[in-house]
């Protein structure tokens, strides 16, 4: 945790603390990669032009397959005992919600493929998954931030697929979810960083093969 140094008495001191790691648990688990992708999709599928309803059909399909569904694994997890916390610290914890996630995207992918929707669900979805990929992989071979990849690549996305006035609408998240990740000492500035690198850069090449096969 990041100690704070104020001049104060001792037990306030450790109030304003205590407060201070409560909100970036919060704030970890509310911009975490699957919330996070879930809140994109839907504001997407609301601001279409296209048919709203279908759209947001097509968002909560992704929401289910790619996000709840992981999520509702680790929480099962959780209470069984066989996943420390919702954080899973271990890296061992994220094989199978991860694996999940991929499948549930690879759904969505072929499902958004067969019914024709708007290219733009099919691209988030690609993204989606490449992205999950690296954080599976890193899982094993390395520890990065998957807070910070899941926000940057929200954001690189956006800016490319929507413009950078709509990807700037982001990076107040990002700024905040690395805080967190700070104050709580899950991650190394580096850590952060590369994390943050990923989550830019896959997104730019998701899109530009996906503009090359088209």
């Amino acid at each position: 945790m990041m100690h704070i140094r104020l001049p104060l008495p001792a037990a306030l001191r450790q109030r304003v603390e205590a407060e201070e790691y409560a909100w970036a648990i919060i704030t970890s688990l509310l911009l975490s990669p699957p919330v996070v992708w879930a809140v994109w999709i839907f504001a997407i599928a609301w601001t279409s032009s296209a048919d709203r309803h279908q759209n947001l059909s097509f968002a909560a399909l992704f929401a289910v397959a790619v996000c709840a569904a992981p999520i509702l694994f680790v929480s099962v997890m959780v209470r069984n005992g066989r996943i420390g916390d919702l954080h899973m610290r271990e890296s061992r914890e994220r094989y199978i919600p991860y694996s999940i996630a991929i499948v549930g995207g690879f759904i969505c992918a072929l499902s958004f493929s067969h019914i024709g929707a708007d290219p733009v669900f099919y691209l988030v979805t690609l993204v989606t998954i490449a992205e999950l990929a690296l954080m599976l992989v890193g899982t094993v071979f390395i520890h990065i931030s998957f807070h910070a990849a899941g926000m940057a690549s929200v954001i690189s996305a956006t800016t490319l697929m929507f413009g950078f006035s709509k990807g700037l609408l982001f990076l107040p998240l990002l700024m905040l979810v690395v805080l967190a990740r700070l104050v709580l000492e899950r991650h190394t500035p580096a850590q952060i960083i590369i994390g943050a690198l990923i989550g830019v850069l896959t997104p730019l090449a998701i899109i530009a093969a996906f503009a090359l096969l088209m």
